[in-house]
């Protein structure tokens, strides 16, 4: 009797621990799925779409917003300074709108000119002709900023260059349809995103059943409260918006996590501006290191101060999917797993299986941050080797297991049922 319970717990054990163990190590392995389209003919067809389908598109390529144009050559929010953002680049030019008292939009962040200007005078209170008459100070202007020989300009002006860009307007809400009617005069409701500021889902939804061409918007949260922002995500791509502009004070704020980014995945596209910190976790700048870190959250869209830098960045980038996307099809597509049996080689196939399908879920979101694309790069390169190296050893079952968390934890497992099969056969022979 004795024989036989050691032997029926020793196949127990044995059972389980392989089953367990099979489990473990194959699931990974569904990971992998078939190959998508190659990086290569993703970026061909990603050429061939107008900026504003790239911005409609969820996975599509990172775009760098120049914050009241490329301004640091000329004065913010000037005409001169929308013509240098495009020339370095920018894809969307953010830029503020007011009206005067004649009712005529303009390019103005402030509702008094002095701090762009030098003159005290209240947009709301002052013709444009008025307005005209005043220059604007260089740069972000201010009591220390030169003169320049520059005018405030009209939004109608804007339209009428008609720049290779998208504009976000960021106005208030009751200028909405003297935006659209303005744009949709010039034939530029293709390039004109509505930043809606915290307005309510309803209400947006509500103004644009009422149009006929249903413009393209930007929504806008700030806070820390993650059932308000997961919510507000899932009310703005519910209304259609293409983009959510997040915004917190908090380093860590939760609109920088993965719960917020899990929501606005596959939906909507989500925006930072690194170009004011108390919009940006206070401690991320204007910099490379932190439009990376952002990239890597999800976000998409970067305001910015720096627009040759940010291109230049995102240019890496684009360097790096080249190089990831020539590595999978060559180590992926090109390239099938070996059938073997080893222990050791259901370890480095969970290791494939999981870089390959890393790499695959950068190919096809095409704003990704150089690191992951780097990290990516390297961990499918490191999978390969791993198994191509070892070939011969893997092959002919000399690798030898490894001993890893996960295997400990099967082990204790298995002693575990041995020790309560045991128990159980004790007690029933006690009961007899």
């Amino acid at each position: 009797m004795k024989v036989f319970r050691k032997i029926f717990c020793f196949i127990l054990a044995t059972v389980i621990l392989l089953n367990l163990y099979t489990v473990a190590s194959f699931a990974g392995n569904e990971r992998l799925s078939a190959p998508t389209d190659s990086a290569r003919e993703a970026e061909n067809a990603n050429e061939k779409k107008s900026l504003s389908e790239i911005y409609m598109d969820p996975y599509g390529k990172t775009l760098c917003a120049a914050r009241k144009g490329y301004w640091r050559n000329s004065a913010e929010n000037s005409l001169e300074s929308i013509r240098d953002a495009v020339k370095a680049g920018a894809d969307i030019i953010e830029a503020d709108i007011k009206k005067t008292a004649d009712g005529v939009l303009i390019l103005m962040e402030d509702d008094n000119i002095k701090r762009t200007c030098g003159e005290d005078k209240l947009v709301s209170e002052t013709t444009f002709d008025e307005l005209s008459k005043y220059t604007l100070l260089s740069g972000e202007g201010g009591s220390n900023a030169e003169k320049t020989d520059l005018k405030i300009p009209s939004l109608e002006q804007v339209f009428e260059n008609k720049e290779s860009c998208l504009y976000l307007l960021d106005a208030d809400w009751s200028l909405r349809d003297d935006i659209y009617a303005l744009a949709e005069k010039y034939g530029m409701l293709d390039s004109v995103i509505f930043l809606t500021g915290n307005i309510k889902a309803s209400e947006i939804k509500e103004w644009k059943m009422q149009l006929e061409k249903e413009p393209m918007t930007m929504t806008y949260f700030k806070g820390n409260v993650i059932f308000g922002a997961t919510a507000y995500v899932n009310g703005s791509a519910e209304v259609g918006a293409e983009s959510v502009y997040l915004a917190s004070k908090v380093p860590s704020g939760v609109v920088f996590g993965k719960t917020v980014f899990g929501k606005a995945e596959g939906k909507i596209r989500m925006a930072a501006n690194t170009a004011v910190s108390e919009l940006c976790g206070t401690i991320r700048e204007d910099t490379e290191v932190w439009w990376d870190d952002l990239i890597s959250r999800g976000y998409s869209i970067i305001i910015t101060d720096y627009v040759p830098e940010l291109k230049s960045y995102i240019s890496d980038c684009e360097e790096k999917r080249g190089v990831l996307s020539a590595e999978y099809q060559k180590l992926v597509t090109n390239w099938r797993l070996p059938d073997l049996k080893s222990d050791k080689y259901l370890d480095y196939k969970l290791a494939y299986n999981n870089a390959a399908a890393f790499a695959e879920s950068l190919l096809f979101d095409k704003s990704s941050s150089k690191s992951d694309l780097s990290t990516a790069v390297y961990e499918l390169q490191k999978a390969y080797d791993d198994i191509n190296n070892n070939y011969e050893s893997l092959k002919n079952g000399t690798a030898g297991m490894t001993v890893t968390p996960l295997r400990i934890l099967l082990c204790v497992i298995a002693a575990a049922a041995v020790c309560a099969a045991e128990v159980f056969v004790y007690k029933k022979k006690k009961k007899q």
